[in-house]
């Protein structure tokens, strides 16, 4: 049996010390995730946090818009003490050291007011010009997950990673490149193995199986129930949500039907609609599809086999959902040479 080593192109050691030396004047930082944070914007967030307070001395804010909904998330948060602010008890000052993770400027999917000044942007997510305007920023589109980017920094600095930090970047691997097998490279891997030793298994364990509430179970029989199979592609239309990122986590369920190469899932919360779009690692376009969907309707975003998006209009009843729907279903179908126009269901039985 033989073997082959995928060599990396090398990159250019990031200047970190003379990052950080443009900084030393301030006195807070405010680290904005992704709306609706996940693990790794939660732990790459956590992360970066203790690099300013070790290195620049100053206190953390750590700040999200949305909702910490779905139950993972909602457990690593609770179980590693993760202290969250929501960005509406956010006051700005000019002093403020203002960062950005796992996310950048005016993609639409953070809270940081548009076109407001911004010190650091760190994120693995194709680069946007704007992002650009940030002294600090450090965009690796070629990693599977911007806590990678963290971790780096803190060995860099010799900075002790402590067991809950050690479990959240470790957590964060996981479920962002689904345990390395879903656009991990070299820098994820040795990441993972330097971390298993420090990981506390016990609250990993609780992280990864979180008690759900009955809402989660109704929301698994409307999907199963209103799941459209068109060729390769399944659509869901999950109607309410209880939360934004449920349509991510039942999009990543059904990805793992024997026929989807492709799955989109959309609901609506608070008046929004949201929809996440999973692709198998084969067909590994998924944020220039969901961007190419949507178009100027909404604002979206994403790499490799998974994106997200929000449509701008207000989506205020089951109807306009429905018609949302249909727009975004035919657009993929479209997409992909697929007639959407007579869909098979899931399931033979919907009653």
């Amino acid at each position: 049996m033989t073997s082959s080593l995928a060599l990396e192109t090398p990159r250019p050691p990031f200047p970190l010390q003379e990052k950080l030396d443009g900084l030393r004047d301030r006195r807070r930082a405010v680290i904005y995730m992704h709306d609706n944070p996940d693990p790794d914007a939660l732990a790459a967030a956590w992360g970066l946090s203790h690099l300013f307070v070790h290195e620049l001395g100053v206190s953390v804010t750590l700040a999200h818009g949305g909702i910490v909904g779905r139950a993972q998330n909602r457990a690593m948060v609770e179980n590693l003490g993760i202290s969250l602010t929501p960005v509406e008890m956010v006051k700005l000052e000019p002093t403020d050291l203002i960062a950005m993770v796992d996310s950048q400027p005016e993609t639409g999917n953070n809270s940081l007011p548009a076109g407001h000044r911004i010190d650091v942007v760190i994120d693995h997510h194709p680069p946007r010009a704007e992002s650009q305007r940030a002294p600090w920023c450090d965009i690796r589109a070629d990693l599977g997950a911007t806590s990678t980017i963290i971790f780096e920094y803190l060995r860099d600095r010799k900075i002790t990673v402590d067991a809950p930090l050690a479990t959240a970047f470790f957590f964060a691997l996981r479920t962002e490149t689904r345990d390395l097998g879903r656009e991990a490279t070299e820098s994820e891997r040795e990441a993972y193995l330097l971390l298993v030793p420090s990981v506390d298994h016990a609250l990993l364990y609780r992280m990864n199986h979180p008690k759900v509430s009955r809402a989660h179970f109704a929301a698994l029989d409307r999907a199963l129930r209103s799941a459209q199979v068109h060729g390769e592609l399944v659509a869901i239309n999950l109607g309410a949500l209880g939360y934004p990122d449920l349509v991510a986590e039942i999009a990543d369920l059904m990805l793992s039907y024997e026929q989807a190469k492709y799955v989109l899932c959309v609901g609506r919360f608070r008046g929004l609609a949201y929809a996440s779009l999973r692709t198998e690692a084969s067909e590994s376009r998924a944020g220039t599809i969901m961007r190419s969907i949507v178009g100027s309707e909404g604002a979206a975003g994403g790499h490799g086999t998974m994106a997200g998006a929000r449509l701008f209009a207000k989506v205020r009843s089951a109807n306009a959902l429905d018609e949302a729907f249909t727009m975004l279903v035919g657009r993929l179908g479209h997409l992909l040479g697929q007639d959407t126009s007579k869909p098979d269901w899931l399931l033979a039985s919907r009653i």
